[in-house]
């Protein structure tokens, strides 16, 4: 194998490897990876069917029977879309990681392959972002003016308080690292 060979081997492997780094970060965030991309909707869904939920919102039995009721249906979809079977789900991605590999095995790339990959990870990724957005849009139905108001800034605040907590482990990683 010539040097100028090895070279763009390794350039595609490299340029493989950013893209599906960058499309794993892309899914993360419209929620194809279940715990760091629902953990915020999980936590809106918390919050609004607890106690303090329903109190700082001043939320009607009517609405919380609504609630209740789309973040089941939103449980429910998000099941189907993951499957159930842990045998299945484990051999789907051991077949989508050996298509990568014999992908980057190949002699020369196929471009028309790769995006294929790439396109069924992505479509999955847009399926839970759907779930999302639409479970998102439900509940802001069921809320009154006043409550959606209030609701915001609430969103806003479990942002933050997120954020926070993410820059003080960084922060004592940091610590410990030195």
């Amino acid at each position: 194998m010539t040097i100028s060979s090895k070279v763009s081997k390794l350039v595609l492997i490299c340029g493989l490897a950013t893209a599906t780094l960058g499309t794993g970060a892309v899914m993360a965030k419209e929620g194809m990876q279940h715990k760091p991309a629902h953990s915020f909707e999980h936590k809106q869904a918390r919050f609004l069917l607890s106690e303090r939920g329903v109190k700082k919102l001043d939320l009607t039995e009517q609405q919380q029977t609504q609630l209740k009721s789309i973040f089941a249906e939103q449980k429910a979809q998000f099941k189907a879309l993951r499957g159930t079977d842990k045998d299945a789900m484990k051999q789907a991605r051991a077949a989508h990681k050996a298509q990568m590999q014999a992908l980057l095995d190949m002699p020369t790339f196929d471009e028309a392959a790769a995006k294929e990959l790439l396109a069924q990870r992505q479509t999955k990724g847009e399926q839970f972002g759907l779930i999302n957005l639409k479970t998102q849009h439900q509940v802001w139905q069921v809320l009154n003016a006043e409550q959606r108001e209030k609701y915001q800034e609430i969103k806003k605040h479990m942002r933050k308080k997120g954020h926070k907590k993410g820059d003080k482990k960084h922060s004592r990683d940091e610590q410990t690292a030195g």
